[in-house]
């Protein structure tokens, strides 16, 4: 059985990093850089399942807030068809373990519509 719904990595890759002096020779951490996601969702409730997934990690961040280095969420531009998130290079790790919660919860959540 296939996953219901999942966010597969678009493998562009922008940075916006410095172009001058020494930093312009080494990987910034700093820097920015723009990760997208392409939805792909077999059930007409995916989305919805999703949004709703979206929702509650939102409001726990919103709760307990986030750590300096935290990427959060609400800064992930969500449309119909993918996701795009800009986040500094070391935060890179942190958006995607939240990506992958992101899915788990939206998944289970469409197994609990179904159920009902």
């Amino acid at each position: 059985m296939s996953v219901p719904i999942r966010l597969e990595p678009l493998l562009e890759e922008n940075s916006v990093t410095s172009t001058s002096g020494a930093a312009a020779l080494q990987l910034d951490p700093e820097s920015v850089v723009s990760l997208r996601f392409r939805i792909r969702a077999e059930q007409p409730d995916a989305i919805a399942a999703l949004l709703h997934a979206r929702r509650s990690i939102l409001r726990e961040e919103w709760t307990r807030g986030c750590a300096p280095d935290e990427p959060s969420l609400g800064d992930a531009t969500f449309c119909s068809t993918e996701v795009l998130w800009l986040v500094t290079r070391q935060q890179i790790e942190g958006c995607l373990g939240k990506v992958g919660e992101l899915v788990r919860r939206a998944n289970r959540t469409l197994t609990e519509l179904s159920r009902g």
